[in-house]
């Protein structure tokens, strides 16, 4: 989808573009999507189809012909569509924490690595993920000592310990994290992202959140793109109707 002329965000590349046609349910996904942001939220109602575009471009839709293609900023590109999800270069962070019961904080975040067959552990971005997530106090629990907030924060820890991404895939990803900490974590998030060059794209129906990532917005519908473009645009009006509220 081209992005509305009225509110149009500046735009780096278009790294990543996703067609997907498919019907999920009782819900028909009609989605041309341009990735062009540093960092993109997908923002809407429950049940809209937000969370199903992220798992089809993580590669996790089976049988969903979902097109996805990456470019480089020297305009390369790289057809993904046929590859598995571990091929993509995509880290992945879903909505329910999904932790090995087995394996302490420390292991968790350290999985993604282990198991990668393109690289070797890095002990220093598995501990620059422990610490940006606020975890050194928890590295030797298991997840069945967890809060449901902390077991999100190992849930996001391990994503950025993913080895070299070319993308990240974040649903709900501040989900049952008390806002005080999600206030302290996300400016370090985003600038640790930034320096990185790691383009995100993020799930979210909190407008606050969308207001203090600063990013691109893309506004879904009943699996449709409504509207695409800078946050203080196309979310202008629901920013004015939580104001009203909060008076």
């Amino acid at each position: 989808m081209s992005n509305p002329s009225s509110a149009t965000a500046p735009a780096l590349w278009h790294h990543h573009r996703l067609q997907l046609r498919t019907t999920l349910g009782a819900l028909a996904l009609e989605i041309d999507l341009d990735l062009t942001s540093n960092w993109t939220v997908i923002f809407g109602p429950s049940g809209s189809g937000k969370s199903s575009i992220l798992r089809a471009l993580a590669g996790l839709l089976p049988n969903t012909p979902a097109g996805l293609t990456r470019q480089d900023k020297g305009c390369n590109k790289q057809d993904l569509t046929h590859l598995p999800p571990r091929d993509r270069r995509i880290a992945y962070a879903p909505q329910q924490p999904s932790l090995f019961p087995h394996l302490n904080v420390a292991d968790n975040v350290a999985f993604a690595q282990k198991s990668s067959r393109s690289s070797t552990p890095s002990a220093e971005s598995i501990n620059d993920a422990i610490k940006l997530f606020r975890l050194e106090d928890l590295v030797h629990r298991y997840p069945r000592n967890l809060s449901g907030g902390e077991r999100q924060r190992v849930n996001l820890a391990r994503a950025f310990a993913v080895p070299h991404p070319q993308l990240m895939l974040l649903d709900e990803p501040f989900n049952g994290i008390d806002r005080p900490l999600r206030d302290a974590i996300l400016p370090e998030l985003r600038e640790t992202l930034r320096l990185s060059g790691i383009p995100v794209v993020s799930v979210t129906h909190d407008v606050e959140e969308a207001f203090r990532l600063q990013a691109e917005v893309v506004i879904l519908g009943d699996g449709r793109i409504l509207d695409q473009g800078y946050v203080s645009k196309v979310l202008a009006e629901e920013r004015l109707n939580l104001l009203i509220a909060l008076k």
